[in-house]
């Protein structure tokens, strides 16, 4: 609405809403605050979990940052920009969401005081900038070598606090040395690596290999079950009689005409088994049906055979055997099928049996069958081994780590206090006021763990003389030596949470104005009582 002449005049919408100025910055901090509080209790190994139920009565308990804010689907437009960062973070890095989202919530909590103090939030924004660029360049300075032992404390450190499994430490070393295995020319292909769950058993028994699966039992009882030296071939072509188009029908007449049809549809399926036979198949993987007919003649060939089997297990097979998929069964030749040293079917569990393909022609393929007695106990698992996949991933770009238990945090938040002393101007505060979001990090680990938070930021604050790699261990409760420890962060997810964190603080400060076409209900919720809507 703008005046002119004392007479309004209406350029929204009916039924439009606009909220400007300071209370649409204090609304949208308030909503990354709030999403940060939520968030700041499941931070490191000490850190809760979140019930979460939706709107069928589905339970879901969890403390990856990205699961709980897409499950309670925040309804705010600034906790929607939040939600998009931990959704970057987590599809970018796989770890990291969780502190990410923390840390937001920490610059702009900071944010607000200095707003409070009369500071303009474009300088606001630009020493937040100038913090960032140097918080990035101490982690440089503070990077860790990181070859395959680094690599192993990576990933455990990755999967620890998301589940009370006894043998983190085996599960990180035989999952970093699988991957350093698949690893081609220093990339790992994340699409070549395929997590199956099963529920019944204990997460000792979770199987990392490098093979391929189908979670399919072969065809036939009287198929072969085990093949060695094995030929594959891969389908995406129906092996049954044919469907007619167009509603198009056959008038049969007789008893003659009807077996002679029986007949034709027969011997079409012995025609197309006759071809896998002539072009040297023993094993066959098939997307789309198989007729039972088609079963027999395929157990009378000897090949072992898997229908309906999903595109995408197809398609790493195709990549791991050297197969190529087949739309039409008349097209395949020899050429076109794929190797594998050992194809069987196995027992995985009781009743249930998977199709197992080892020794490819083509490495790079990893196949994990995660175990645990509940399927909350196997979704737990499933997102630490996700989150080290990635942290170990994203670490062998430049094979650089750095200490964890905040020490990187406390580094850099020192590093910034001194850097901000060579301002004579407010934007100093604004440097002072980013070190102490940077501080938080590690005072949200100690206070997860019962720890007195002051005792261990005062003692943190001075062992970092000593040296940069003391930081927080929740296991010992004490401030120690992170990589004596073993406790060690990928440095490129960390640049990229601080990178990403201060971009969407910075997005959140530069908003002045909120226009909404649709009622918006106030954060916080509209009565005393009610639950907050953004969560």
């Amino acid at each position: 609405m703008v005046q002119n002449n004392q007479q309004p005049l209406i350029v929204l919408a009916d039924g439009s809403t606009r909220t400007s100025g300071s209370q649409a910055t204090k609304n949208n901090i308030m909503a990354a605050k709030l999403l940060s509080n939520v968030l700041k209790t499941t931070l490191g190994p000490r850190g809760m979990d979140k019930m979460l139920i939706n709107s069928i009565g589905d339970v879901k308990i969890t403390n990856d940052g990205y699961t709980v804010l897409k499950e309670t689907e925040p309804d705010h437009p600034a906790a929607k920009m939040i939600v998009d960062l931990a959704k970057m973070q987590e599809e970018e890095y796989g770890d990291g969401t969780t502190t990410a989202v923390v840390l937001v919530g920490e610059i702009l909590k900071e944010a607000e005081k200095l707003i409070e103090q009369g500071i303009p939030t474009s300088t606001i924004v630009k020493g937040f900038e100038d913090s960032k660029n140097k918080t990035l360049e101490v982690l440089d300075e503070i990077a860790i070598p990181a070859q395959e032992e680094e690599l192993i404390n990576v990933a455990r450190t990755s999967m620890s606090g998301k589940g009370s499994f006894t043998n983190l430490d085996k599960m990180a070393k035989e999952l970093v040395e699988a991957l350093l295995n698949v690893e081609e020319d220093g990339q790992i292909d994340q699409d070549m690596i395929k997590i199956r769950k099963i529920h019944g058993e204990g997460t000792e028994d979770t199987e990392i290999s490098e093979c391929v699966t189908v979670d399919k039992n072969v065809l036939e009882s009287e198929m072969p079950k085990d093949v060695k030296d094995a030929k594959i071939a891969l389908l995406q072509y129906p092996m049954d009689a044919r469907e007619l188009q167009n509603d198009a029908k056959i008038k049969l007449t007789t008893p003659g005409e009807y077996q002679a049809y029986l007949d034709k549809e027969a011997q079409m399926l012995q025609d197309e088994v006759q071809k896998l036979v002539d072009a040297g198949v023993t094993v066959l993987f098939n997307n789309k049906k198989i007729s039972d007919l088609c079963q027999h003649y395929l157990t009378k060939a000897g090949i072992l055979t898997a229908k309906r089997v999903k595109a995408g297990d197809l398609e790493r097979l195709s990549k791991a055997t050297g197969a190529n998929i087949v739309n039409d069964i008349k097209e395949l030749t020899s050429d076109d099928l794929g190797e594998a040293g050992h194809v069987y079917e196995r027992e995985v569990f009781e009743d249930r049996e998977y199709i197992f393909i080892e020794d490819c022609k083509y490495a790079g393929v990893l196949n994990i069958i995660i175990r645990g007695s509940t399927k909350h106990i196997t979704d737990q698992l499933e997102q630490a081994i996700n989150d080290a996949i990635g942290a170990v991933i994203k670490t062998r770009q430049d094979d650089k780590a750095l200490p964890g238990g905040g020490a990187a945090d406390i580094a850099a938040s020192k590093a910034l206090r001194k850097y901000a002393n060579k301002f004579t101007d407010k934007e100093q505060l604004v440097i002072k006021a980013y070190a102490d979001a940077l501080e938080q990090l590690p005072v949200a680990l100690a206070k997860n763990a019962g720890m007195d938070t002051i005792d261990v930021l005062t003692k943190l604050l001075a062992k970092q003389n000593e040296s940069t790699n003391m930081g927080v261990n929740v296991i010992k409760r004490d401030v120690s030596d992170m990589k004596a420890d073993k406790i060690l962060d990928s440095q490129n997810s960390k640049k990229a949470i601080v990178e990403s964190a201060t971009e969407i603080a910075g997005e959140i400060l530069r908003i002045d104005d909120v226009v909404s076409t649709k009622p918006m209900t106030p954060v916080g919720g509209d009565m005393p009582g009610t639950p907050n809507p953004y969560m």
